[in-house]
């Protein structure tokens, strides 16, 4: 069939390409797509010159208009879908391919679950390597995108245009195109094999109209860079969230520690445990195509393991990836069933549900107080996750309160001072999260540590915080980073920079990091165990020094080179007691630490 269409929907379309693989692209476009260039092959490797020049060239009879980079491979019947789609569809964007480890690629492994045809986008990039815009949508794009090409990639560049156009963004179930595994000419081999979540040449699912469209996910469950994770809609803000499955699995009353225990340990646990909770979130729904849903499982373990396996060592898995997979989803699907009788069955099940949760609504209710700053946020957030009862300060509940002063610097002193002696008054007991920064610079730390009034006026600020409140637990937290974190200060910069391919000062000081969500696990901790008035170091017990930081933000991101530079030395902080006596550890590695903040920059921030 011709890419022209018929009737009040006219398609055109065109391959971007380099001057180097023409002839591929010239292959791709077979006589009925356009072909256009890169206008400066000499330049810096990136795809966004080329992408407006294409978008900018729309034919005047098109009402509907389609890019493919030239290292795709097309289904049979990718003209016939896309036509129909822009039909059923007509103001939206259309993303014909999605990449199997990404949040897109998880929704489309939901929408297989589900029979959909098409699934609501997450909030991530948007996929540009086979994208369908309405014509007045890429005019748009063409007008807002010039002078931001040195800024994100232009796969986020397209979903923050997007998002900021309301234009409504569905992804092909299955994918309409694959991506070949060719060299990257915009320096993207760092990122593994990539391919589509569920891609066929036929169509599976010939018969069912485009209009079968999910769009009503609560959560997407994702396996990524070898851990289970969970994209999670925020209610009424059109933003999303990311958690571990088991965070997310224990606010809806599920055992997380059982189903941890059961996963096992390691990537296959990991993706045991994303795949039940697949299983979780599609609710009871009928099953789709069973030939979809089981390629969907297929690509799932290489597709959250390429970043660190090659194709062949991920061939050589696939299988036992592909069991796992299944195993996971029919756990799911089994505890669904046997919690509401309305879940389907893809394989024999499992042996026994789960149990219930220990933690309920009704088992603790605490109060969060303190400045608005994105620890005190995510703090929020992560206890309703867990299934506890935010109460107002006023209600007898204990209290965590969190100081900003040592990690945000337009915290005011006096004004926190005031607020923890309004959080603490007469005595109340709770949790205070404190700085480290109480401590001199000296080189070893830790909680018996005399810290000297004298030392600094922030030292002073700090220790007149804590002594407002002798009735509560007291942690001092190393540096709080994660998504929502102020966009400044050495973690930031290094994760900016890598996502913009731009080169980093670095030195050798070192560095005690803590996680947001590991914060949250250390308020629980302190709030069960720990002893009113007695200080506890919370931070990863790794101390990376800043140029081992920014090895792992290349890891963890994208690569960048490193220029060294000199900075004094900061403390280090013995974190003993709070395994000792509050049986905390911080469990948030470093590489998914960074890489959830780097995702939360790009896909969510305002950072221009």
């Amino acid at each position: 069939m011709s890419p022209e269409g018929r009737g009040n929907v006219r398609l055109s379309g065109a391959v971007m390409a380099h001057p180097r693989r023409r002839e591929a692209a010239a292959r791709l476009a077979g006589g009925v797509l356009d072909v256009v260039t890169d206008p400066d092959p000499g330049g810096r490797p990136s795809a966004f010159r080329t992408s407006l020049l294409a978008w900018s060239s729309i034919p005047g009879d098109s009402t509907h208009h389609f890019l493919l980079h030239d290292d795709m491979v097309l289904s049979g019947t990718f003209f016939e879908r896309a036509e129909r789609a822009a039909r059923a569809m007509p103001h939206a964007a259309l993303a014909l391919f999605a990449f199997w480890n990404s949040r897109n690629g998880a929704a489309a492994r939901q929408g297989a679950l589900a029979g959909a045809r098409w699934v609501a986008g997450a909030g991530e990039y948007t996929p540009v390597a086979a994208l369908l815009l309405p014509r007045e949508v890429a005019e748009g794009y063409v007008r807002w995108a010039p002078g931001r090409g040195d800024t994100w990639p232009d796969d986020v560049l397209m979903g923050r245009y997007l998002r900021q156009a309301g234009v409504p963004v569905f992804v092909a179930v299955p994918s309409l195109a694959e991506h070949e595994d060719l060299a990257s000419l915009v320096d993207n081999d760092f990122q593994g094999v990539r391919r589509a979540p569920c891609f066929f040449t036929d169509d599976p699912l010939a018969g069912r109209g485009e209009d079968a469209v999910l769009d009503d996910l609560p959560a997407i469950p994702f396996f990524k860079r070898g851990v289970a994770q969970c994209a999670v809609r925020v209610p009424g803000s059109g933003r999303w969230r990311d958690l571990r499955c088991e965070d997310y699995l224990a606010g809806l009353g599920f055992d997380a520690g059982a189903l941890l225990a059961r996963a096992g340990a390691g990537p296959y646990g990991a993706l045991w445990l994303t795949a039940y909770t697949m299983g979780v979130v599609h609710r009871g729904r009928e099953l789709g195509d069973a030939r979809v849903v089981d390629e969907a499982l297929a690509t799932m373990g290489p597709g959250g393991l390429c970043h660190e396996l090659s194709g062949r060592e991920l061939g050589r898995l696939s299988g036992e990836l592909h069991e796992v997979a299944r195993a996971g989803l029919e756990a799911g699907l089994h505890e669904v069933r046997a919690r509401t009788g309305r879940a389907p069955s893809i394989v024999a099940p499992e042996s026994a549900a789960l149990g219930s949760a220990a933690l309920g609504s009704a088992a603790l209710a605490v109060a969060v107080s303190g400045a608005g700053t994105f620890v005190r946020e995510h703090l929020t957030h992560a206890f309703a996750d867990r299934g506890l009862r935010l109460a107002a300060l006023d209600s007898g509940a204990p209290v965590v309160h969190v100081c900003a002063l040592g990690w945000s610097p337009d915290a005011d002193p006096e004004e926190e001072l005031r607020l923890a002696r309004a959080a603490f008054a007469g005595g109340r007991g709770g949790v205070l999260l404190s700085s480290v920064h109480v401590y001199p610079q000296r080189k070893w730390v830790d909680e018996q540590t005399p810290a000297s009034p004298a030392a600094t006026p922030l030292s002073q600020a700090l220790l007149r915080v804590e002594a407002s409140a002798p009735g509560a637990v007291v942690l001092r937290l190393g540096e709080p980073y994660g998504p929502g974190m102020p966009q400044r200060g050495p973690v930031a910069d290094l994760v900016l920079r890598s996502s913009l391919n731009r080169p980093a000062p670095v030195s050798g000081r070192p560095v005690q990091l803590v996680h947001v969500q590991d914060v949250a696990g250390a308020v629980l901790a302190a709030l069960e165990r720990g002893v009113a008035g007695r200080v506890y170091n919370v931070a990863d017990r790794k101390r990376p020094r800043m140029s081992e930081l920014a090895e792992a933000v290349s890891r963890a991101v994208r690569p960048m080179d490193a220029e060294t530079s000199d900075e004094p030395p900061g403390p280090l902080v013995n974190v003993e007691r709070a395994g000792a006596e509050l049986g905390w550890r911080a469990g948030v590695s470093l590489d998914y630490g960074l890489h959830t903040f780097a995702q939360w920059l790009a896909y969510e921030s305002d950072r221009p």
